[in-house]
């Protein structure tokens, strides 16, 4: 099944719909995929997600072992969580809300079905919906509308260049066993080194898998053409149409795919575009380079002012590669070398120093 509903706006309309069902007890690998996509591309109806998912496990009994220890823990998180007051969605048929200790218990299924999560919404495990959902404390939202690509800095130090019309979610914390982000538009990634933990971007049509490097995603949803570009590093990229088939790209390599024709290109050698793109295709490399020159540079770049003395570091240089590094790693890098520091103030960057003598 390739494609999956657009409308799906109940509990009940995803426990009438097949693929859905399929997915929460088969289990298959391709449906795994193809879900994660879904949700990329509905990031509103996550929570309605979870709910669907909890209620069909319930009604199917499907239970694992818990100690008594796990079970009195997850049932006092969910107490603790308990908003004051709370609204319930109308009952399915055969549904009894006094079932709520089964539910409560069901939460441990959770941690085994989520998309690749590791935490847990313990009021949708109990098919509530809260006025203020918990989901929105551990996820952030990030919609460029400003007309210029905008510079947005992960929990991880990571950082992605996001392209206007483009928006991108990312968890708060970073106590998850993967990096995960969900993108809608375009996005130059910057990934802070970390073998233990997998940097993933989801979009509609394309899944894409690092450790740590640099690229392009592009992906907007009215656009018959989606890409990644890889800047440095080595990424693994799976088309959703094909999540058994996933493609290594390396440096200065690029996929393309034709959202319509799913066709699949991979280019040895991209071609630079102008605009936001280009930076995908800049070189941050240096020698003795004057610091006054290397920031109007990286103010350039990534459109994110950087506020300094420019008298006082006239005098300064810096020599250095800086390609493969997140944003902020390479402010904190050219600061170690000019015995400087720097701080974030209202998406501005405050250099502090005494100056090169």
């Amino acid at each position: 099944m390739d494609y999956l509903p657009e409308n799906l706006s109940t509990v009940e309309e995803f426990l009438e719909n097949d693929a859905f069902r399929a997915w929460v007890l088969e289990r298959r690998p391709d449906d795994r995929v193809r879900w994660q996509a879904w949700l990329a591309q509905h990031p509103e109806k996550r929570e309605l997600y979870e709910q669907a998912v909890v209620t069909l496990l319930t009604l199917q009994g499907k239970t694992i072992e818990l100690s008594d220890q796990q079970v009195q823990t997850k049932t006092a998180e969910i107490i603790d969580q308990m908003p004051d007051t709370f609204t319930v969605t109308r009952p399915l048929p055969g549904w009894h809300w006094g079932r709520w200790a089964s539910a409560a218990a069901a939460i441990g299924l959770i941690i085994w079905f989520q998309l690749g999560r590791t935490s847990v919404n313990p009021l949708a495990e109990a098919s509530i919906q809260t006025k203020q959902p918990i989901v929105d404390r551990e996820w952030k939202i990030v919609k460029n509308i400003t007309g210029q690509s905008l510079v947005v800095l992960l929990p991880d130090n990571s950082s992605v260049l996001l392209s206007t019309g483009s928006e991108l979610r990312f968890r708060k914390q970073t106590g998850h066993t993967l990096r995960e982000v969900y993108l809608q538009g375009e996005g130059f990634f910057e990934v802070a080194k970390n073998p233990a933990k997998p940097f993933i971007v989801y979009t509609a049509n394309l899944t894409t898998k690092v450790l740590g490097t640099s690229f392009q995603v592009h992906a907007f949803a009215k656009e018959t053409t989606a890409y990644v570009k890889v800047k440095t590093g080595k990424v693994t990229v799976t088309p959703t149409n094909s999540p058994n088939k996933p493609i290594l790209l390396t440096v200065n390599q690029e996929l393309k795919l034709g959202t319509n024709t799913k066709q699949l290109i991979k280019h040895d050698h991209f071609v630079p575009e102008e605009g936001a793109s280009t930076i995908v295709s800049q070189q941050f490399t240096y020698n003795y380079t004057p610091i006054p020159t290397v920031f109007d540079q990286l103010e350039a770049s990534y459109h994110m002012p950087i506020r300094y003395d420019r008298q006082l570091l006239r005098a300064c240089t810096f020599t250095g590669q800086l390609n493969d590094v997140p944003f902020l790693e390479k402010i904190r890098l050219i600061c170690l070398a000019t015995e400087s520091t720097y701080e974030v103030v209202d998406n501005q960057i405050f250099i502090h120093s005494s100056g090169c003598s």
